[in-house]
């Protein structure tokens, strides 16, 4: 295991922050062996920021307010010297080149870049996207996985994305589970497929909470946080360099 200290910016939503931590440990102390007592664990810092003011400079598209907000977060956890960085939330990822920007030397564990890297190893050049709607209607995860060649495919009626965005922020947030809202998902993913995506990436950390493989056995998911998870603590162990992460061009 690296010496390095991992920083997680959480609060958007708490619920994926909490598997952020749990997963890391749990991948991580399942690769070492036993230390004095048990497994070593990695070194971790989190920061949480207010998610309520959050959604509402995201819904707002106050997008300069939401990279300000982020970035107090992000602040605490370079003040306490990590050297790397993991947002628990696609969407926060829409502060990345602010984040770049105001700490040049944190390097960011891009989750667009994992789950491009979980792609290509499936195969899937062309996959379907579930997500706020900030990051449907958005280009910053959209873009990055283009750097990848991969392209991407989003629900196409305003409705659909708006009802997607509502069961994030109103159930799933919460942790609220409904059966219909995931026959909803599921038949949204279904009319990507149609539409030529060969997988779908559940683009928003909290959808893995309500759709699961075994819901739509016929169409490989590719679960955004779970997949940022595996990589994060690859990166920490030391069996997986964050260079091998970034897009080429």
């Amino acid at each position: 295991m690296t010496s390095n200290t991992l920083g997680i910016l959480t609060g958007i939503s708490y619920i994926s922050g909490l598997d952020y931590y749990e997963g890391i440990n749990r991948r991580v102390s399942s690769k070492l062996g036993k230390g004095r007592v048990m497994p070593p664990n990695p070194k971790i810092v989190m920061a949480s920021v207010d998610c309520d003011r959050y959604v509402h400079y995201l819904t707002s598209g106050q997008y300069k307010k939401v990279d300000e907000h982020l970035l107090t977060g992000v602040k605490q956890l370079v003040d306490a010297e990590c050297d790397y960085l993991a947002i628990a939330s696609n969407t926060g990822h829409i502060s990345a080149p602010a984040i770049n920007a105001a700490y040049p030397k944190l390097q960011l564990i891009h989750i667009a870049d994992c789950a491009a890297a979980a792609a290509q190893e499936g195969g899937f050049s062309k996959i379907g996207l579930i997500g706020t709607q900030p990051t449907m209607k958005n280009d910053f995860l959209k873009a990055r996985l283009k750097r990848h060649n991969i392209e991407t495919i989003i629900p196409d009626s305003m409705e659909d994305q708006a009802r997607i965005y509502n069961i994030i922020c109103q159930e799933l947030s919460f942790n609220i589970i409904k059966d219909d809202s995931r026959e909803f998902i599921i038949s949204i993913i279904s009319k990507m497929v149609d539409q030529g995506a060969t997988a779908c990436l559940l683009g928003c950390t909290e959808i893995e909470l309500l759709v699961h493989q075994e819901n739509i056995p016929n169409t490989p998911l590719l679960p955004s946080a779970a997949i940022h998870i595996k990589e994060v603590s690859r990166i920490l162990l030391g069996t997986r360099s964050l260079n091998d992460l970034l897009p080429s061009a």
